[in-house]
């Protein structure tokens, strides 16, 4: 039986940095990966994701201006991108097992379960170590309805080389509304259905609600709101879904995106004594479960942060340093950065708008940035900026934006709040490019 200081149980992009920061720590690391190693985010998740957004942005756009210079808008050919989105991340397993191993950890394909603290099983047999650290992400929540085995998850849009011209989908957080701007760009006819009132429930409601008026006016997207699938049958042709309102509606492909929970199915976490509710695996602020050896990082944490790519890196960064004795203190999670890839998109970063506005602690400004900037009139966007100041201090606490930029926009303002300095201060400090949106909007903060 082989022994290791380090266990580490599955491999996304928190087991990339955690491993980068161990790198010189001359520590036995064992990485056990169930599918394919880099996780979900490369593979199935945000990188492919990104990759189509790429391409149905550049579509969108110009059919935006369409008789305004461009004379022939662009059109997807979606089978075309799904072969060479398989091209680009076919490697990809591969290649990021290799640079695990490059980086001194030794790896193994498997499914890990826990004998107890210091012992898992896999198929090769039982493994011992000193140390385990989850990482093994989420998986799509399974739906409770006869018929759910019919439904197909992003995993499968993202390799669909088919496009269906009916398709359904259940749920409305970032999976759905992205997946829904790619498909409908692509020509397919969306219907989005969920169970409450509004998607995107941890954005800007006033932007999102903008959000849902164009996906409806530009890509022809219905919404269903306040409604639940209560049963899905399959036809001589698709698939029938029947809601809690009464409709009953047919598709070619009906998409379970109503979220994800934590991957804890084959671990047999009560034989380590690690504590686990359906958020997550429960830690303290050094990231230490129930059991004193044993450690978890990004999606499976039970945490109060986004659970998001960049939240994982930063608890890989944290778990390493604390490793190699170059931190002490409880993880401290600096400000964070949000987006949908929708389009337009909506990105945020700081206090939620909606609840500073119930908070007389601060001030609330309103922009339109259509105004004065070329990009937005050419594209006819109706672009808007909402930002949230401290009212005794002046200083920048939260921001939310929808336009076609978003992303890059908040990343900009994301400094200003982390560093807690006077917008003033800023100001005289940095001078962005021009004519780019962030110099125009730097005497508006």
């Amino acid at each position: 039986m082989e022994k290791f200081n380090y266990v580490v149980v599955g491999s996304g992009p928190s087991v990339y940095r955690f491993l980068l920061g161990m790198k010189d720590s001359k520590k036995k690391i064992l990485v056990v990966e169930k599918k394919r190693f880099g996780g979900i985010c490369p593979n199935e998740g945000c990188e492919p994701k990104i990759f189509l957004e790429g391409a149905v942005r550049a579509v969108l756009t110009s059919r935006k201006l369409e008789g305004k210079g461009i004379e022939t808008p662009g059109k997807l050919n979606w089978q075309r991108l799904i072969q060479y989105k398989k091209e680009v991340f076919a490697p990809f397993p591969k290649s990021t097992q290799q640079m695990y191993e490059g980086l001194g950890a030794q790896t193994l394909t498997g499914t890990a379960s826990f004998i107890d603290s210091h012992h898992i099983s896999v198929e090769s047999g039982v493994i011992e170590a000193d140390n385990f650290v989850i990482a093994t992400g989420r998986t799509p929540r399974q739906l409770s309805f006869p018929g759910q085995e019919y439904t197909l998850t992003s995993t499968d849009i993202f390799d669909l080389e088919d496009l269906p011209k009916r398709i359904a989908i259940i749920g409305s957080g970032y999976v759905g509304m992205e997946i829904a701007t790619l498909l409908a760009a692509a020509g397919s006819d969306v219907t989005i259905i969920q169970h409450s009132d509004r998607p995107l429930r941890s954005f800007y409601s006033q932007h999102v609600q903008q959000l849902v008026n164009e996906m409806k006016n530009s890509l022809g997207i219905e919404f269903k709101f306040n409604t639940s699938v209560k049963a899905i049958t399959k036809k001589e042709s698709g698939y029938q879904l029947e809601t809690t309102t009464g409709d009953k509606s047919n598709f070619d492909t009906v998409v379970n995106a109503s979220g994800r929970v934590p991957n804890l199915g084959s671990l047999n976490l009560s034989a380590a004594g690690v504590e686990a509710t359906k958020d997550g695996i429960k830690t303290n602020g050094f990231l230490q479960s129930s059991s004193e050896n044993i450690y978890a990082l990004g999606d499976v944490l039970s945490k109060k942060v986004p659970g998001l790519t960049p939240t994982a890196q930063f608890e890989g960064d944290y778990l390493s340093a604390l490793f190699t004795e170059k931190e002490t203190k409880p993880i401290q999670y600096p400000v964070i950065g949000t987006v949908a890839f929708t389009f337009p998109q909506v990105a945020q970063a700081g206090i939620n708008i909606d609840e500073a506005r119930n908070n007389e602690k601060y001030v609330i400004k309103d922009i339109d940035i259509t105004a004065g900037d070329f990009f937005y009139q050419g594209t006819a966007d109706n672009a808007r900026l909402t930002i949230v100041y401290d009212k005794k201090t002046g200083r920048l606490k939260g921001a939310s934006e929808i336009s076609q930029t978003a992303v890059d926009d908040i990343n900009n303002l994301i400094p200003v709040m982390s560093l807690d300095v006077q917008p003033d201060d800023w100001k005289k400090k940095m001078l962005m490019a021009f004519p780019g949106l962030a110099y125009k909007i730097r005497n508006l903060v």
